[in-house]
């Protein structure tokens, strides 16, 4: 077999290398999704034991702390999204990227102010932000009493490798936690509610020709 013959079938095989890869790559599907979850903080379950929590409110002599504000809330990011396409690509996701964090906090009627609140994220069955494979996703800022606030929280760079592989799953645990506090000279007992939106903005990456 000459030279150029070998030359021809070379060029002929890299060619059909590249097209079945343009081919893989135009197959990949991307989707921008919005992750919506949202809580309730009411200060009634809020306040500490051996307290007269129906008195009316007065300054109080000296700093308390008040029960925890902690909730564990399964998210399925194909309920959540409205997106049923989602079901069929689960299983061929290369990726899952957190674009942003949204978060609204409204009707705020509480007496005090709000502490920061941290998000974790963790496995379905999580319900402690100490389970294993628990992250830290995001905080949200402190809340004057009686004010509504919405803005972008930025996510935990550590925490991103983590978040993308768990939510390939397609479902995680949603963990806020937070220590209130009233301090000395505030308004105790604590009053009032708030309600807390947060909305994970993610980029899901799917190709439908990966095996499964």
């Amino acid at each position: 077999m000459t030279r150029p013959t070998l030359i021809l079938i070379a060029a002929l095989g890299a060619s059909s290398l590249a097209c079945g890869f343009l081919d893989e790559e135009i197959a990949t599907i991307t989707y921008e999704e919005g992750i919506p979850f949202d809580f309730e903080i009411n200060a009634d379950a809020l306040c500490p034991p051996d307290i007269d929590c129906d008195a009316e409110p007065q300054p109080a002599p000296e700093a308390v702390d008040l029960y925890p504000i902690e909730f564990d809330i399964a998210v399925d990011i194909v309920e959540a999204s409205g997106n049923d396409e989602l079901q069929g690509v689960g299983q061929r996701l290369r990726s899952v990227e957190i674009t942003s964090i949204d978060y609204e906090i409204t009707e705020n009627s509480l007496n005090f102010e709000l502490p920061s609140i941290d998000i974790y994220v963790g496995p379905l069955d999580a319900t402690s932000p100490e389970d294993e494979g628990t992250v830290l996703l995001t905080t949200i800022p402190a809340t004057p009493a009686g004010e509504n606030a919405s803005a972008r929280a930025p996510a935990v760079e550590e925490s991103l490798e983590t978040t993308s592989d768990l939510f390939k799953s397609l479902q995680f645990a949603a963990l806020p936690s937070s220590q209130p506090r009233i301090e000395e000279g505030q308004p105790f007992p604590p009053r009032g509610s708030a309600k807390v939106k947060l909305t994970i903005n993610i980029k899901l990456v799917a190709n439908p020709l990966d095996a499964i």
